[in-house]
């Protein structure tokens, strides 16, 4: 069919049609024409296609030397049926891609970076924000006494936070210039309401505080994580619509959450609500360590294995039933599994059911 030919019927109907394909044949009709090339990284058929057939997305990760980096994306879709894409992602003359951490997905959007930053979207302006945290120790080493002096009133540690729309002729700018609080991010973040929310560290005694970024206003705030202090394996969450410490650091030796939720921020209120995993469920988390990723629509905290180990799998833990559920993923190159971890790195990302993978043209 050529691009004349599709044009002939509208491309809301064409869409439609795609949709109710399955997933191999929309990938194998791409060498059709340029409609068909382009739709599945189109947004609308992604929507389409998931209304159409319920499903749940998520992307793993593998890089390894030299410079050999691939993306399998799986999608799991109401009736257990299985769709499994291999990517492997090609080199770009004078564009070396040195690694990174994956960060988040949003909307489609994939962010790798080896500083920190966090991705966010203003849906009232629809605009996509990198939020850059800067933080710096200022020595006074080998300064004299007078010049110690001039420094006093100077903090030895400073916060800068920067913002960068992408968009054409973007540009860093500085914002939340009177937020006048030090501290050094973590990657834990959530965003919830149109507010981009972080864990992070004020001072050498690693007191733990929660910061706000309002996507909208560019504004910041801060709230101190009430004793006892979190342990080391955390992560946010979206609780009920309320941002929420989860802590999973006992739960391979004795199977105890404990989850800190904001019950209000401006009174700084929190609440603590402490699990402990039914005996008859331990054997799936005592074998390995799990990294959370965030929670389902239906509110079920994500649990990924920490490796690449075959089979693989991830849980979803049901808080409020305090239930875990096993969900095994076929389809992942066998060889992944046999990669040395030493020169491997991996990571696992859900993404919202809508969502779709852009390329965003530089």
């Amino acid at each position: 069919m050529q691009d004349s030919e599709a044009g002939e019927i509208p491309q809301d109907l064409m869409i439609e049609i795609a949709a109710r394909l399955p997933a191999k044949s929309v990938m194998r009709f791409k060498c059709i024409s340029k409609f068909w090339s382009s739709l599945p990284c189109r947004h609308t058929f992604a929507t389409v296609s998931l209304r159409t057939n319920p499903a749940t997305s998520f992307l793993h990760v593998v890089s390894a030397p030299p410079r050999i980096h691939k993306i399998s994306t799986s999608i799991i879709h109401s009736n257990n049926h299985m769709s499994v894409f291999l990517l492997r992602i090609p080199p770009r003359p004078h564009h070396p891609w040195d690694g990174g951490q994956l960060t988040t997905v949003l909307h489609g959007f994939i962010c790798f970076t080896v500083n920190l930053y966090f991705i966010c979207h203003d849906p009232v302006s629809d605009q996509y924000k990198l939020l850059c945290v800067i933080t710096a120790l200022l020595s006074r080493e080998g300064l004299d006494e007078q010049e110690k002096e001039e420094l006093a009133s100077v903090p030895e540690t400073i916060s800068e936070h920067w913002v960068f729309v992408l968009e054409a002729g973007g540009s860093w700018k500085r914002v939340a210039k009177d937020f006048q609080t030090p501290h050094h991010p973590s990657r834990l973040q959530v965003t919830m309401k149109n507010v981009l929310y972080y864990l992070a560290f004020t001072d050498s005694s690693q007191t733990c505080v929660l910061v706000s970024f309002d996507i909208r206003s560019e504004e910041l705030s801060m709230i101190k994580l009430p004793p006892p202090p979190p342990g080391k394996r955390l992560a946010l969450i979206n609780y009920g619509g309320k941002v929420a410490v989860f802590d999973f650091s006992l739960l391979k030796e004795n199977g105890l959450v404990d989850l800190w939720v904001v019950e209000h921020w401006r009174n700084k209120e929190w609440s603590r609500k402490t699990l402990f995993l039914q005996p008859c469920q331990m054997h799936l988390v005592t074998h390995c360590f799990f990294t959370a990723k965030g929670t389902t629509l239906k509110g079920q905290v994500i649990l990924v294995p920490q490796y690449l180990i075959p089979p693989f799998y991830f849980l979803c833990y049901d808080l409020q039933l305090n239930h875990l559920k096993k969900v095994e993923i076929s389809g992942i190159p066998d060889h992944w599994f046999t990669m040395d971890s030493f020169f491997k790195s991996f990571d696992v990302e859900f993404m919202d059911p809508t969502e779709n993978v852009k390329y965003l043209e530089s």
